[in-house]
């Protein structure tokens, strides 16, 4: 075991300090909410059975969840076609596009450009012209004999072998070319979609690794194409028109939420980044650059300086707005092990403090007895636990909601390390959860 995976005191004082608190803050957020079995969403809080459904299946995003989840919750719920389904971390548009094809109105927000051109290639309504455009463009196809150049560098040319990007960034300088906006999007989201395929890496966890066994694509250019032709077959089984609204921002930003303070919100359904330390545009890094979404390592660093605080990869801010004891607590707590970053801490103080003013918020623009589902994983660091579903409940009746259940969805594995210590010590707290809420006014 190295190290820094090794459990260990540093701050024997400040443990011995923290340590009932602690205690004393599991017990009583254990015993304050009611959590249910959620096993039938056990399947449904991960991105896998999107991958056979028409335009979800156009880009596989490793922490989405699926439109079944969605289709159920409304089902189950029946909001008024009135109001607007919001989902204010909408990654590549699950939430929007289930909602548009049961035919409501949306609202979704994302700082990760990449996830809001997906999204907005899938809710888009393509018209005749657009369709007719992109036939055309696939037919008439040739490879570009110039290519785009960009910056990545070493991240870029140690993830592809060299005539791989090559095909890339030819097929970029096309994508660049088109003057249409819906169908360059649509190409760029297909080019965008190939990468995992042709990369030297693969996603793995918090970052990406080296493929143990790399296959290389036989014909990248029909690969492409393939996954174009696929898309557009898609447009054609379905093609809805509602009104959606989508938003590059965070709806904990003032000038984010001031775009949609005055819509009324019958639902909402969302999940936003875990208090995990990962990082997801270290994840997407490769998308970032390939799909010309940053121009620079500063663009790079802008996007993830946005992002909400659950991570420790870029300077964030260590002023807190909403006081927490019990996040303190926890925080503190933590601090006194040898943990392997020291801005950890106030990184959790930080989420929690961005997702009680994404919960304020919610709540200004839900409309009465509206109902709000939050999927999120509890997590732990050095054995102790962050119940973040607990927490969140905890902070949402502050404002008014009322929390109707807690669904234990599935149980989550710790890093190895933790693995014994957290599910002895708190066994079905180690979980990834479905919070319902609902909003009294």
């Amino acid at each position: 075991m190295r190290t820094s995976e090794s459990k260990a005191i540093t701050n024997q004082v400040l443990f011995e300090a923290k340590l009932p608190d602690y205690q004393e803050i599991i017990e009583r957020l254990a015993s304050k909410y009611h959590v249910v079995d959620g096993s039938y969403y056990e399947g449904l809080v991960n991105f896998k059975t999107n991958m056979i459904v028409p335009k979800h299946k156009w880009y596989d995003y490793k922490q989405g969840y699926s439109e079944l989840l969605v289709k159920h919750i409304i089902e189950e719920e029946k909001p008024s076609k009135e109001h607007y389904i919001l989902d204010p971390f909408c990654g590549v548009g699950t939430t929007n596009l289930t909602s548009i094809n049961l035919g409501y109105k949306t609202v979704g927000f994302d700082i990760n450009p990449m996830a809001i051109l997906a999204t907005k290639a899938k809710i888009h309504h393509y018209s005749p012209k657009e369709i007719s455009l992109i036939k055309e463009y696939i037919e008439n196809f040739i490879l570009p004999d110039t290519r785009i150049e960009i910056e990545a560098g070493r991240v870029i040319q140690t993830s592809f072998m060299e005539d791989v990007l090559e095909i890339l960034l030819k097929i970029r300088f096309f994508v660049d070319s088109i003057d249409n906006n819906a169908v360059q999007d649509f190409f760029r989201l297909a080019l965008i979609s190939i990468i995992d395929k042709c990369s030297l890496k693969v996603k793995d966890g918090n970052g990406l690794k080296f493929k143990k066994n790399y296959k290389a694509v036989p014909d990248l250019v029909q690969c492409y194409l393939d996954k174009a032709e696929e898309m557009l077959s898609d447009i054609q089984l379905s093609n809805s028109d509602n009104e959606s609204k989508i938003i590059f921002g965070s709806m904990i930003t003032e000038d984010a939420f001031k775009q949609v303070e005055n819509i009324p919100v019958g639902l909402c359904v969302f999940s936003p980044p875990y208090a995990n330390c990962f990082d997801y545009c270290e994840v997407y890094k490769l998308e970032f650059w390939i799909g010309g979404f940053v121009q620079s390592y500063d663009d790079f660093e802008r996007f993830r300086s946005m992002a909400l605080r659950s991570h420790v990869n870029s300077k964030f801010s260590h002023d807190f707005t909403n006081s927490n004891k019990d996040v303190d607590t926890i925080a503190s707590l933590i601090s006194s092990f040898n943990i392997w970053n020291k801005n950890i801490p106030d990184m959790i103080r930080g989420y929690f403090d961005d997702m009680e003013l994404m919960i304020k918020n919610l709540s200004k623009i839900l409309v009465d007895k509206a109902k709000c589902y939050i999927v999120v994983a509890n997590s732990g660091y050095k054995g102790i636990l962050v119940p973040t579903d607990l927490l969140l409940a905890d902070i949402a009746e502050k404002y008014g909601y009322e929390v109707c259940n807690i669904y234990h969805a599935r149980k989550i594995r710790s890093s190895s390390q933790q693995m014994h210590i957290l599910n002895s010590e708190f066994d079905n707290l180690m979980r990834e959860s479905v919070i319902e809420l609902q909003i009294s006014k």
